[in-house]
């Protein structure tokens, strides 16, 4: 048993360095956009157009790995996306001018497309019902760790290496992550040929078309991408006005930005906690409730009170940040827990959304300005309402159960 158990720890762990991959790839280099900027000769809105690359690659590489790995199992296509990532981060480390780097983030996109939802996919092949909320929940510890970690780190590894040398950072990363998933997952395959075998005659289309027939699982998908626009759309603004508005340091930047993504953290085990005595849906609507009304405080601060600075910016973006990571693993559970044969093209389709509405609002603050917050702060209030909204209009006619398990969905499909 005890072996048995350290196997499973380090599958754990695995998992979340695969979860990883993500918020190092897009918060590690945040602290360098202002150097980033200055040695390229451009403009705010081009470097922010670095993240919407990853973005798009990210989406595309999502609706590609996923399905693949519903029908040929999930450890090919994840050592495929590995090395794509590896390869393409040296890429970036190259790039001399914009254009290309943003071609490099693309590319990168599509490596750490594959082992975001690949490990999604993972998670559903293994656990099920309220139990597959709270492992999300606590593999969110180790990725929301490098939420918290990768700005600080990126801020002091500046103090050595430039920009460059923070793609050489993630290089590194991408080829320990190759040597990791030959080492643990390419020897524990958990969509084995028998479990394949249940989809015979299932083709692509159809698992589209039996996840798009679902109006909950549509709403999730759009709710989940203007949700998600919303975060993106402050985190790809925090690097200008943290340290060019608020006059912060790149360390005090990175310690700022880190404390959200120890909240993120707090929030997804709140989230772990109420699923024992709620349903999904319902801790998605409180978290939303909490998360719109988060961002109506911040336009409210910046409007009438702006004399409040610094502080008056973080408080409310603490609320925010906290409800942000209690929506998360409710809503992944929520939409993958009746798909288990389809969970990789389920999680493709949620995180597709979730690049590609990203990808669109990201460089929007950058085009109205940065030169104080409200900018940013109206765009991330209108996305998170609009999501709000989306969610309400699946949901409205449909009771939320008072229990914590998974009804009104139907079973785990088969």
């Amino acid at each position: 048993m005890r072996g048995d158990a350290r196997r499973r720890l380090l599958f754990i762990v695995s998992l979340g360095a695969l979860q990883a991959i993500w918020p190092l790839t897009m918060d590690l280099y945040l602290p360098s956009f202002p150097q980033l900027q200055d040695e390229l000769g451009t403009t705010p809105a081009l470097v922010q157009f670095t993240l919407t690359g990853a973005f798009i690659g990210m989406a595309l590489g999502q609706l590609v790995a996923g399905p693949i790995s519903d029908a040929v199992g999930r450890t090919r296509p994840l050592a495929t996306a590995l090395v794509i990532y590896a390869v393409a981060t040296v890429w970036c480390a190259l790039a001399p001018s914009i254009e290309l780097l943003i071609a490099g983030r693309f590319a990168q996109g599509l490596g750490a497309a594959g082992c975001a939802v690949i490990g999604i996919a993972l998670v559903r092949d293994t656990v099920s019902g309220p139990a597959m909320l709270r492992f999300i929940a606590n593999l969110s510890v180790i990725s929301g760790f490098f939420v918290v970690l990768s700005p600080a780190l990126g801020a002091q590894l500046l103090t050595v290496v430039d920009w460059r040398g923070l793609f050489w950072v993630l290089a590194a990363y991408g080829s320990l992550l190759v040597v990791l998933a030959f080492a643990v997952f390419l020897r524990a395959e958990t969509n084995p040929p028998e479990r394949r075998a249940l989809r015979e005659g299932a083709t692509v289309r159809d698992d589209y078309r039996v996840l798009l027939g679902s109006p909950v699982f549509r709403a999730l998908v759009v709710g989940g991408g203007l949700m998600f626009a919303g975060m993106m759309t402050y985190m790809a603004s925090s690097a200008f006005l943290f340290q060019d508005v608020f006059g912060l340091t790149p360390t005090e930047y990175a310690i700022a930005f880190g404390g959200h993504g120890a909240l993120m953290i707090v929030g997804a085990q709140v989230s772990a906690r109420l699923s024992r005595r709620f349903s999904p849906r319902r801790i998605v609507l409180i978290g939303m409730t909490s998360l719109v009304s988060a961002a109506a405080l911040l336009l409210l601060s910046v409007l009438l009170v702006p004399q409040a600075g610094f502080l008056g910016f973080l408080l409310p973006l603490l609320l925010f940040t906290t409800s942000f990571g209690l929506i998360g693993p409710a809503v992944q559970a929520f939409a993958l827990e009746p798909h288990a044969l389809r969970a990789g093209t389920a999680a493709s389709m949620l995180g597709a959304s979730n690049m590609v509405f990203a990808a669109v609002a990201s460089p929007i603050a950058g085009f109205f300005g940065v030169a104080t917050p409200t900018a940013t702060v109206v765009v991330m209030l209108v996305l998170e309402a609009a999501a709000f909204a989306a969610y309400a209009w699946a949901f409205r006619s449909r009771p939320v159960p008072n229990t914590g398990d998974f009804a009104g969905e139907g079973r785990p499909a088969a």
